[in-house]
């Protein structure tokens, strides 16, 4: 004979929780000037602060229909394989997503970028001359900006320019010096 045990359903407390490990599912809400793109298949790899240096790849599985309207954002699930056990449910991660882009972004060191009253610019070597382009930056990766418009490939930037400088002005190009790898 036994007896039967009740949840406390007043507060919601659940008396065991099944959880399946060889497969983690991870929710993530991508922010709305990240969101073109993301579909099922996309590749995505999750990074947990505990276990540095290792990635555990995965793939988006399913997509909102919509983005959240009081967020702006896009509630992403990703599917990553645990066949060993070592992600641990209910972790806190970071998410990688390799969202292929239909047009390549440029790439500029962010001690290139000047900004003043009028924006942000790069200043661009043109025979000898300076010429300021006004830029649109779409995403701020840390030492670099990735730039959406503004420039082309081959544009040859001109880093630390001085905060005097104007468009047209006279400029000599100098080459960085190559830097040595420690022994």
């Amino acid at each position: 004979m036994g007896s039967l045990v009740q949840a406390d359903a007043t507060s919601g407390t659940f008396m065991f929780t099944v959880m399946q490990t060889d497969v983690i599912r991870t929710q993530v809400y991508v922010p709305q000037d990240q969101a073109i793109g993301v579909r099922p298949g996309v590749e995505a790899i999750i990074h947990i602060p505990e276990l540095p240096g290792r990635g555990f790849p995965g793939k988006v599985t399913r997509i909102a229909n919509a983005l959240q309207p009081d967020t702006r954002t896009l509630l992403t699930e990703i599917d990553v394989p645990n066949p060993d056990g070592a992600l641990p449910p209910g972790s806190y991660c970071t998410v990688e997503l390799h969202i292929p882009r239909e047009e390549k972004s440029l790439l500029v060191p962010v001690d290139a970028i000047v900004f003043d009253s009028e924006g942000l610019h790069v200043a661009v070597l043109d025979d000898e001359v300076a010429r300021l382009h006004k830029v649109t930056v779409a995403h701020d990766l840390g030492i670099e900006v990735e730039v959406s418009d503004g420039l082309k490939k081959g544009d040859l930037v001109i880093r630390k320019p001085s905060v005097d400088l104007a468009d047209g002005s006279r400029v000599e190009a100098q080459t960085e010096p190559t830097k040595q790898a420690a022994n």
